[in-house]
């Protein structure tokens, strides 16, 4: 890998982390974006990649919170069960099926979630420990499905939904629920990466690397002419493997750093962050289908 590569994806790592650590999202919701903007690396080793990093992430922003004395699972435990099943779930899904309509509907969801933060911002209004719901084990499971099956589907982390679910539907605090967000992220990341390693491992390459789903899905006549090739493929997870070699070192860092950030500030300003960060996500989630919008009405 050419080094200017490298350092590329170490920076998309330590920013990834950074917001994963502070905000209980993920890392992946911040590198997939940037690395799909400056890199184009092929799609589906990206998710994989950015998965194995989450669980990085996650791991690390958990033990900076246990250090901190934060660690809680009394919601978590509510949703993990869920969140695993889907997590199978939308891995499965995203090699089969085109994830564009999941892509708008998330995008918007993450919009409304910014607009509903800014509203409460402006009024001065956030849910205080007595105010919090009991997370039924209904709601429990419907945050882990969404969480879920997003993740896998899409590749991202599950907090960038759970943490706005939480906070909506249990009125839970902004930081206890950044906390029950990487509580419930340290298993599905586990999970949902072990399962995309395992699709990869049976996805053969071309000699560019690109694996034949992604080469099918863009051109038939493009994946017989590169599976017809003299070149034998080879296994689609071992350039994923280099990706995430690249993304977890300062991954670690950054989400340690974003942690404890979060433990030292105020509930408020992780709020702002997470408020002025989301209509960029959504931003990203929908330029893909934006794009092809525009290509198909201008031809």
């Amino acid at each position: 890998m050419d080094p200017q590569i490298v350092i590329e994806y170490m920076a998309f790592g330590f920013f990834g982390g950074m917001i994963g650590g502070l905000l209980g999202v993920g890392g992946s919701v911040g590198i997939i974006p940037l690395a799909t903007i400056f890199i184009s690396p092929d799609k589906q080793q990206l998710q994989c990649a950015a998965m194995l990093c989450n669980v990085a992430v996650a791991s690390t922003a958990y033990r900076r919170y246990l250090k901190a004395g934060t660690i809680e699972w009394t919601f978590a435990r509510r949703i993990v069960p869920a969140a695993i099943v889907f997590v199978l779930a939308g891995v499965a899904a995203s090699t089969v099926i085109d994830a564009r309509s999941f892509r708008v509907i998330f995008a918007a969801f993450l919009m409304v979630v910014a607009v509903r933060e800014f509203r409460l911002l402006a009024i001065g209004s956030e849910h205080s420990p007595d105010d919090a719901r009991e997370l039924s084990p209904a709601r429990g499971a419907g945050i882990g499905a969404i969480m879920g099956f997003l993740s896998g589907l899409l590749g991202i982390g599950g907090g960038v939904v759970g943490v706005p679910l939480m906070r909506a539907w249990a009125r839970i605090p902004m930081k206890r629920a950044v906390v029950t967000s990487v509580c419930t992220m340290v298993p599905l990341a586990m999970v949902g990466a072990t399962m995309k390693s395992i699709t990869l491992w049976n996805t053969p390459v071309d000699a560019n690397g690109a694996t034949m789903t992604q080469l099918a899905a863009e051109s038939a006549a493009a994946a017989s002419t590169a599976a017809s090739s003299a070149t034998t493929p080879s296994n689609a997870l071992i350039p994923a493997l280099i990706i995430a070699a690249c993304l977890i070192p300062t991954a670690m860092v950054g989400s340690w750093t974003g942690a404890t950030i979060n433990v030292h500030v105020t509930g408020k300003a992780v709020r702002w962050v997470l408020a002025t960060y989301l209509p960029l996500a959504a931003v990203w989630m929908a330029w893909p289908v934006i794009v092809q919008w525009l290509s198909a009405s201008a031809q």
